[in-house]
């Protein structure tokens, strides 16, 4: 879960840096898109872009709060594929 926010958390400041660059330097390919289905809000690609990293933004801020909030669950927890752990001398099984 951790490597996923991670990803997650990259491939945002990716898009954030985007659509900055895109709504800073005009960028106007010549396509607009009506980004919410109504015909009167068009919105050029930088601006599609920054909601797009703002959307992905809030999905990487919950996936790092269930990372973390599993994370101390679950750490005592043994993987599968680890041995067992064997017992101290002197105690019982």
């Amino acid at each position: 879960m951790r490597r996923a926010a991670l990803v997650s958390a990259i491939l945002t400041v990716l898009l954030l840096a985007d659509g900055l660059y895109q709504v800073l330097s005009g960028y106007q390919p010549g396509d607009q898109n009506a980004f919410t289905g109504n015909p009167n809000l068009i919105l050029s690609d930088g601006q599609v872009v920054l909601i797009s990293a703002g959307f992905l933004f809030l999905v990487t801020v919950v996936m790092w709060a269930l990372a973390r909030r599993a994370g101390g669950r679950a750490g005592g927890a043994r993987h599968p594929g680890a041995p067992a752990a064997r017992p101290r001398e002197g105690q019982r099984h």
